[in-house]
């Protein structure tokens, strides 16, 4: 069965690339990075910073399906903008910061994608 190198996913025979982030799938997994020692400290890296906790949920989410455990970090109300709330900040592993962005960029830029779709033709 083939399976996405960044998501993790197994799919049925027939496929080429993942439906989430476009990458070519393997025949078999890579091995997930060791884990730090315990007592190790982790350095936590900014994945990216959000207006609202909503969006950075959502995102929060995403990531840690596949596998990379997120941090949350500040604070945000409904008129943030309004209210010059500060910006709530994902944070992740420095060890899973690349494969975080990628999972990332690939949500998003589906919705790109889909958009560039929408516009009409000059």
């Amino acid at each position: 069965m083939p399976y996405c190198p960044n998501c993790r996913t197994e799919y049925r025979q027939g496929f080429i690339h993942c439906n989430d982030c476009g990458a070519s799938l393997v025949s078999e997994l890579p091995e997930l990075p060791e884990m730090e020692e315990p007592g190790q400290e982790l350095r936590l890296v900014k994945l990216t910073e959000f207006l609202t906790p909503t969006e950075a949920g959502m995102v929060k989410e995403l990531l840690e399906e596949n596998g990379i455990p997120v941090l949350v970090r500040g604070q945000s109300d409904p008129l943030s903008i309004v209210s010059g709330a500060q910006p709530v900040a994902l944070l992740v592993a420095e060890s899973d910061l690349e494969r975080a962005t990628i999972i990332y960029e690939a949500f998003f830029d589906q919705f790109n994608q889909e958009d560039d779709e929408l516009l009409p033709e000059e």
